[in-house]
């Protein structure tokens, strides 16, 4: 049994469209490939199991690639699983062996009868590397606890999330503890789809609000997914492409450009200490 794995209230992108894009591409790419080698860069990245990385995964074969929250997690055979936490600048990339090996590359794994490899660089090292093999032995950071998925978020669930919170909801929907995935940029825009301002309590929603904005939340999360994700900044799939979902923000990144519904200026505040977009006129003021 492996520990569940999360990170902290806030983190940033990669968020679950972008991972899930990740662990799709990848395991399209890798499932029933064998582990031939390791190269390690840099050993601080590395958590979990506290042999060497090789010593634990080197002969074992790939059975699938998922996601759980924004992690990325390659199952092995014999119960060990690497999962990839990308953090801000973090990136997984499936290239030829003989490709130039950028800065910041912290561990490439090679695979029997292949010419690619498996990087994973991460120039502010926010993100890691975590080797969960089910022994007692333990080294580096642990993962905290996270919530349930919203793609399979049952409403009566998130109802009983809300109930009572005095917290904003889109302080909330941050909180990894209580639903995991979602980040800044698709808080932003399921916040906008579903007309509810940010700075709304949490517990003020009443019924229909919140059957609304979860059906925003798995709409904007599911198009995103079908998008490949967003890239800003860092983020890129698998194979170095961008992912598309940028050009379909309504309210993420669009300070002072006219709403698409009304035309009036976006707007932007600061929630938890993360920006926040929305519209002054289509999401309902504070309650």
């Amino acid at each position: 049994m492996h520990a569940p794995i999360g990170p902290g209230i806030h983190e940033p992108v990669p968020e679950l469209p972008e991972a899930e894009t990740i662990a799709r591409q990848l395991h399209a790419g890798l499932a029933g490939a064998v582990v031939s080698s390791v190269r390690v860069q840099r050993a601080d990245i590395l958590h979990g199991d506290p042999r060497p990385l090789a010593a634990v995964i080197r002969r074992r074969r790939v059975e699938g690639v998922t996601r759980r929250a924004k992690r990325v997690q390659v199952q092995l055979d014999g119960g060990v699983m690497l999962v990839f936490r990308l953090g801000m600048s973090g990136r997984l990339t499936l290239v030829p062996r003989a490709a130039p090996v950028e800065p910041h590359t912290h561990v490439c794994i090679r695979f029997r009868a292949r010419g690619d490899e498996l990087r994973f660089r991460d120039p502010r090292r926010f993100g890691g590397v975590w080797c969960l093999s089910g022994r007692e032995a333990y080294a580096g950071r642990r993962m905290g606890e996270v919530g349930p998925e919203p793609l399979t978020l049952e409403q009566s669930a998130f109802a009983a999330i809300l109930k009572d919170r005095r917290r904003s909801i889109k302080s909330l929907l941050l909180d990894q503890t209580l639903i995991a995935g979602l980040g800044n940029i698709y808080c932003d825009e399921a916040l906008f789809a579903a007309g509810i301002h940010p700075l709304t309590p949490a517990g003020a929603l009443d019924g229909p609000s919140a059957q609304r904005l979860l059906r925003a939340i798995k709409r904007t999360l599911n198009r995103a997914i079908d998008a490949n994700g967003s890239t800003l900044s860092d983020y890129r799939r698998p194979d170095g492409l961008d992912g598309s979902y940028q050009f379909s923000h309504k309210v993420y990144g669009r300070l002072g450009e006219p709403c698409r519904r009304c035309r009036v200026p976006i707007e932007k505040l600061t929630i938890a200490g993360r920006t926040t977009h929305l519209c002054p006129v289509c999401q309902v003021g504070r309650r």
